[in-house]
């Protein structure tokens, strides 16, 4: 069963040794996947700051070593397609067949990112439109030699791309609403669901646009909050603050609990169709929430402690 959870780097408020520390640690406890998120702003506390993707995604591909790595998810609309490719394509040199790229049309803090930092603001169809073309482009690039690609929001003319991926990088689209649930049956690797309670209707809406779940690898967005107790779990709820909630209510959706619950909490989510649930520790420090997920919860799941 660890072979089918990972973790969610926390970078707001964060430290660069202390992610590295945890990407460290997620990789010798043996979970399968370290995950990089991207946002760009830190809206609620904005002196805390917040770490970026890219950066932290490239240290964390030097120190882990066995761990799949990935976003979780790049946002497209604030990336130029052909030198994402490139970006991307040295960090699979690195850590060759375990890259894993989760894209996003912006999500929810897309409006005042782009008011902040001066990018135009898309209208939805666009922004749905621009990660198709991301999708084409980086195949493109790292497919073709030379490589062109002409569309609505880049072009890139005989790109001849080395270090190049020896084989195809896995495409994870995050997706909740019908546009981008049909662009993910069409050109995607995997599916990655953003809130858990949407779930079971994401993967029965994918199936209506034509694409039956074992042709994705399905993912899901979780938010982890664990205690040694229910009571100890409760306190770390209110330790993690209003944010944690704004993905659906944490005692009803997500993973929550001691650690009997939130083992339980875990393995509905495989039943529901999660071949890979992503974990966004909350309420305590990483290395005290990890040190409880690996000795208290996987042992619960069959996975050794």
């Amino acid at each position: 069963m660890d072979d089918e959870i990972g973790l969610i780097l926390p970078l707001h408020g964060a430290v660069f040794a202390e992610a590295l520390a945890g990407a460290r640690a997620a990789d010798e406890a043996g979970l399968a996947a370290v995950w990089v998120p991207d946002t760009l702003m830190n809206s609620g506390r904005p002196r805390a700051g917040v770490l970026a993707c890219e950066p932290v995604l490239a240290a964390a591909a030097a120190v882990v070593r066995r761990a799949r790595l990935g976003t979780l998810v790049l946002s497209t609309p604030f990336r130029h397609p052909p030198l994402l490719a490139k970006q991307l394509a040295t960090l699979e040199s690195l850590v060759p067949g375990r890259l894993r790229v989760g894209l996003g049309a912006g999500g929810m803090t897309y409006r005042e990112t782009c008011r902040e930092l001066g990018y135009p603001l898309l209208p939805p169809l666009d922004r749905v439109a621009h990660v198709e073309e991301t999708v084409a482009c980086l195949r493109a690039l790292w497919s073709d030699e030379p490589a062109d690609f002409e569309g609505r929001f880049c072009e890139a003319h005989r790109v001849r791309m080395h270090p190049r991926p020896e084989r195809p990088i896995p495409i994870v689209l995050a997706a909740r609403r019908r546009r981008m649930l049909a662009l993910t049956a069409r050109v995607a690797d995997g599916w990655n669901c953003p809130l858990p309670h949407e779930l079971a209707q994401g993967l029965e809406a994918l199936e209506t646009l034509g694409r039956p779940r074992d042709t994705l690898e399905v993912s899901v967005y979780a938010i982890g909050v664990l205690g040694e107790s229910e009571a100890d779990a409760k306190r770390a709820l209110q330790r993690a603050g209003p944010a944690a909630q704004l993905f659906g209510d944490v005692e009803s959706h997500h993973v929550f609990g001691g650690p009997e619950r939130a083992a339980e909490c875990i393995a509905r989510l495989h039943r529901q169709g999660a071949t890979h649930v992503a974990l966004d520790p909350r309420g305590r420090p990483l290395g005290e929430w990890l040190d409880l997920l690996v000795r208290e919860v996987l042992p619960r799941l069959g996975a050794p402690g």
